[in-house]
């Protein structure tokens, strides 16, 4: 399982002082852009061949409020993969341990038109590092 650490920054938080739940998005694509680039699989190698990874759907359920300056970490893991969809499941914690957030993200190979790509006719080296992921977590 791979980890994403920061610090809540202040513009992240509303009014009652809690981050505001529009940056939850945001912090799960800052981890999973960590994840892949650490493994190798930087997005913008993969977009360097044409094809594009967009997020298909989202859902989170949030379990506790995170505020400015907490230190919150998110364990991601790909949880699928079929070789044109990818599935990611995230759980977000603060510096007590306690669960800020689950959740999980799709996506889908796609090509410059919006088409459907299978990795593996694209891009096989990178079809195999994704293959490897899926199953070695």
């Amino acid at each position: 399982m791979y980890e994403y650490s920061r610090l809540v920054h202040y513009y992240e938080t509303d009014k009652m002082g809690v981050v505001h739940h529009s940056n939850y998005a945001r912090w799960l694509e800052e981890a999973r852009t960590f994840y892949f680039n650490d493994t190798d699989l930087a997005y913008v190698e993969t977009e360097s061949y044409g094809v594009f990874c967009p997020l298909t759907d989202m859902s989170l359920k949030f379990k506790y409020f995170a505020r400015y300056g907490d230190r919150f970490t998110i364990r991601l893991k790909m949880s699928k993969y079929t070789g044109v969809r990818f599935r990611v499941y995230y759980t977000a914690v603060n510096q007590d341990g306690k669960v800020l957030f689950e959740g999980e993200t799709g996506h889908a190979f796609v090509n410059a038109n919006h088409k459907p790509v299978s990795l593996s006719r694209a891009i096989p080296h990178r079809h195999e590092l994704m293959k490897n992921l899926a199953v070695d977590e």
